[in-house]
């Protein structure tokens, strides 16, 4: 997701891929057999020592794509117009998620058009945890979306392999389910006032 600018040397606007990359990807991916397909591209703005979507490319968790390559995933965007859900488990589960791998001062010059693929998805208010943008709201890494994003559809113990990569995910991880939990808990209530409603009309009928 969007972090600070830090830039990285020797960089392209597509994140550098290329065959030496892509082979190496590959062969961790492999070695890691993470059981669900994730994605970045990757738009080389961010300091590749501390950017998580880096350090998951270089582990095996996820494959950079290019811009304009076919996906049929959920997309993690600041563009997108609905929320991820549990009714996206499907497609992740089939397609995967993709995150935009750029700096947040630099979101003019992301190319989103070329990013139409998919099922593009925002994600709930949640605090970062990363190091870089602690305790900001929506200042999310890539890691951080990626966890969230399993963990909202359902798949929470792969989201917790995924976060245990960074010595901060088990922070994250009690924020997303402190957040869910107040969902949880709004929506009971509301659930407990449609219901009093309901009743209370059902009594005026009589």
């Amino acid at each position: 997701m969007p972090k600070k600018s830090g830039g990285r040397q020797g960089r392209t606007k597509t994140g550098g891929l290329n065959a030496r990359k892509q082979a190496l990807e590959r062969a961790a991916r492999e070695a890691r057999g993470f059981p669900v397909p994730l994605y970045m591209w990757d738009f080389g703005q961010c300091d590749s020592k501390r950017c998580t979507g880096a350090k998951l490319s270089r582990s095996g968790y996820l494959t950079t794509m290019r811009v304009g390559q076919p996906f049929r995933g959920v997309v993690l965007s600041p563009m997108a117009k609905f929320a991820v859900s549990p009714a996206d488990l499907d497609i992740v589960k089939t397609s995967g998620s993709s995150v935009i791998d750029c700096s947040w001062a630099c979101l003019a010059d992301v190319p989103f058009r070329q990013l139409r693929g998919g099922h593009h998805r925002l994600l709930p208010f949640l605090v970062a945890a990363n190091p870089v943008n602690y305790g900001k709201p929506m200042k999310l890494s890539c890691v951080e979306a990626l966890g969230a994003t399993l963990y909202i559809v359902g798949l929470i113990e792969e989201a917790k392999l995924l976060l245990q990569a960074f010595d901060w995910g088990a922070e994250f991880l009690k924020i997303i389910n402190e957040q869910k939990l107040v969902e949880e808990r709004e929506r009971r209530i509301a659930d407990q006032k449609k219901n009093a409603f309901v009743n209370h009309k059902m009594d005026l009928s009589l």
